[in-house]
């Protein structure tokens, strides 16, 4: 059976094709005639979902992800991806209640950051993913000292996340402000990376910081555990 890829895409639309460039990218490495992965997507609208995390409402927002994961296996996905790095603060909820096995983005970049070396990195994405445990302290874990963004810093990238680039919008006084933003963390502590962990941000990022992309990690992880149960299938 050719294994398929599901994405949970729209967290935002721009982070998705992002995303999906990436995958296919990687994808079309693999011959056609050894079963190459085909890919369905699923989009759950953005606003809707920062609305529930704005309210509060977990439960909800949980559901709203797994209404999409479940879609994903009715297509005929045999993983599932979150194009998206907020969602994953719902991981440990979500895997004893998916109809599919989920590609961990957090898990995979810390390794990356361990075996690349880095001491001290910076983290910058929504409010959510900077300021709550599910990113930092798997860093930490990990060795790794993370600097994030000061409250300032902080605002304007959750506003920015949420708003301008979800709806496609990017201007050149954007990569000012995000370059600030970095440049005030670095100041603060001289970082060996910036952990861009928000899939909208990567084409602003203008830093002589070394960059490291969640997605990239995340996509190898994906391309491992693709290659494992296609061997168990066999």
């Amino acid at each position: 059976m050719q294994p398929i890829v599901g994405i949970v895409g729209g967290l935002g639309p721009e982070g998705t094709v992002h995303y999906y460039r990436k995958l296919t990218a990687l994808l079309a490495g693999l011959p056609l005639d050894l079963g190459r992965p085909g890919i369905v997507v699923d989009h759950v609208w953005i606003d809707r979902f920062s609305g529930l995390l704005r309210a509060g409402a977990d439960p909800e927002a949980l559901e709203l992800l797994l209404g999409s994961l479940r879609r994903l296996e009715r297509a005929g996905a045999t993983l599932a991806l979150f194009a998206a790095v907020t969602p994953h603060r719902f991981l440990p909820a979500l895997r004893p209640r998916s109809p599919l096995p989920i590609a961990d983005l957090v898990g995979a970049t810390c390794e990356d950051v361990r075996a690349a070396g880095h001491r001290v990195v910076g983290l910058v994405g929504t409010r959510f993913t900077v300021s709550e445990p599910f990113f930092r302290d798997a860093l930490e874990a990990a060795g790794v000292r993370v600097v994030v963004p000061d409250e300032a810093g902080t605002d304007y990238l959750d506003a920015l996340i949420f708003g301008p680039l979800a709806r496609g919008e990017k201007t050149p006084t954007m990569k000012g402000e995000l370059a600030a933003i970095v440049g005030r963390m670095a100041r603060r502590e001289p970082l060996d990376a910036l952990v861009v962990a928000c899939t909208d941000l990567m084409d602003l990022m203008g830093t002589e910081v070394p960059l490291l992309d969640p997605i990239d990690s995340h996509l190898r992880l994906a391309l491992r555990m693709l290659a494992a149960s296609g061997a168990r299938a066999q």
